[in-house]
């Protein structure tokens, strides 16, 4: 089988033991068990579990890793989900539902503190869509709705609340409150106008939610990240 990448060409030097303990997870019976489950086709399961692989075997500091098994399973998921071209919860899909996903939070905007091979994984999935919104930006403000008086501004507003809400995520689970005080902060002559009934508000920024959703979606659904 064909992987791609060379483990022992690309894992860390002087790593024997992380090399033998990732090709040992790599062969397991079970762990392809769980690929197939969750790909739900052999092809796409085959390729995520080559994605998770090359992924880990490049890290530059595997021993930070508490459970490699563990870890590896929650990459092999983010590879599934990635390559299957399924919405990420965390970015697109229900802000509240963060909020409840994160009951350790302790107030809005506070980080919390994650396993650090949990925050790898984040970090390999979330990093990878702000690249590819940072590489379309342009296209992508074009298709924004031009909700304000200032179009041009309402969309640059949309795209970079986008990139914040991919960016945040990797601290604290972002709720619908944080996005709207997000806009509120970067655009308040629009979502803070003064003299603006609170219905008013509310549609504004409920708007520019939606906007912010299908923007991230675009992002998401792409089968090259």
């Amino acid at each position: 089988m064909h992987w791609g990448c060379d483990l022992h060409a690309i894992a860390s030097d002087g790593q024997p033991d992380f090399q033998r303990e990732l090709l040992t997870i790599l062969e397991d019976p079970g762990i392809w068990k769980l690929a197939r489950l969750r790909a739900q086709d052999p092809e796409l399961a085959q390729d995520a579990m080559q994605g998770a692989y090359c992924a880990i075997a490049r890290l530059a500091d595997p021993t930070a890793i508490v459970n490699l098994r563990a870890y590896f399973c929650r990459v092999l998921i983010r590879e599934v989900h990635r390559l299957g071209g399924q919405l990420d919860a965390l970015l697109v899909e229900d802000f509240p539902r963060l909020v409840d996903a994160h009951p350790d939070r302790a107030s809005a905007g506070a980080p919390v503190s994650r396993p650090f091979d949990e925050e790898i994984g984040s970090n390999l999935l979330v990093h990878g869509y702000v690249k590819a919104l940072a590489a379309q930006k342009r296209d992508l403000a074009v298709k924004v709705p031009g909700r304000s008086r200032d179009p041009n501004r309402y969309r640059s507003v949309i795209v970079a609340t986008a990139e914040w809400v991919l960016r945040a995520s990797l601290t604290y689970a972002v709720s619908d409150a944080d996005c709207s005080e997000n806009l509120r902060a970067t655009y308040p002559e629009w979502f803070a106008e003064p003299g603006c009934a609170e219905d008013t508000y509310h549609q504004r920024t409920c708007r520019a939610r939606f906007d912010i959703r299908a923007l991230l979606q675009t992002i998401v659904n792409r089968d090259d990240l």
